[in-house]
């Protein structure tokens, strides 16, 4: 049986490049509610996109250190099923946000402990890698001492994820999913379809790899 890898397109803005993410095959989008982020989305505006998506695809809301109350009530607005908190929420925070399900990501740096994803009651841990490798303090992140964390629950991977080497990231980690950002995009929020598309047959085809 082919082991699939759900992928997930985050930093959405456009409803074309919604559209075309799901004619790709991309399971999930992911919209920035953070503030001074450049992909930041207004909820009213996510309403729109979200309401033209197929039944499945899901709708994921990005969050960071915001009050736990402003976060449930933009998700809300903007018709968001899960939650992806991506700041330094304690597990009580993040627990507080039923019934919403959510996913609490990990950044790859020097304070990173594996041992921290044993403190959220979550299914999903989003692993990310933006920051390190080539010009950074950090070096790379190994994918394949992803495989461990799987122990904790599920493994998104995110960060470094080119076209050239996103397979055998996928093979090395054996993930959940991936999350893919500025490896698919022209300028923040606007997606590069073509590029888009080498990533996600190189995920396909590392997934036939991996039978």
């Amino acid at each position: 049986m082919t082991r699939r890898v759900t992928i997930k397109v985050c930093g959405i803005t456009e409803e074309r490049d919604a559209q075309e993410c799901v004619h790709l095959g991309v399971d999930a989008l992911g919209f920035d509610f953070r503030p001074a982020s450049p992909r930041v989305m207004e909820p009213e505006h996510v309403h729109h996109i979200v309401s033209r998506l197929p039944s499945f695809v899901t709708a994921v809301g990005v969050f960071a250190d915001q009050p736990l109350i402003t976060v449930t009530d933009i998700a809300r607005r903007a018709g968001i099923g899960l939650l992806q908190f991506h700041g330094k929420e304690s597990p009580g925070t993040c627990a507080g946000a039923a019934p919403f399900r959510w996913v609490k990501a990990f950044r790859l740096d020097l304070k990173f402990e594996p041992d921290d994803l044993s403190y959220y009651t979550a299914t999903t841990y989003l692993l990310d890698a933006r920051g390190t490798g080539a010009g950074s303090a950090m070096p790379p992140f190994e994918w394949r001492r992803a495989r461990a964390l799987g122990m904790h629950g599920r493994i998104i991977i995110a960060g470094n994820l080119e076209p050239a080497h996103i397979g055998m990231a996928v093979e090395d980690a054996r993930p959940y999913g991936v999350d893919l950002l500025t490896e698919a995009e022209v300028v923040p929020g606007k997606k590069d379809l073509d590029r888009l598309e080498l990533l996600v047959d190189a995920i396909r085809r590392a997934e036939r790899r991996m039978e």
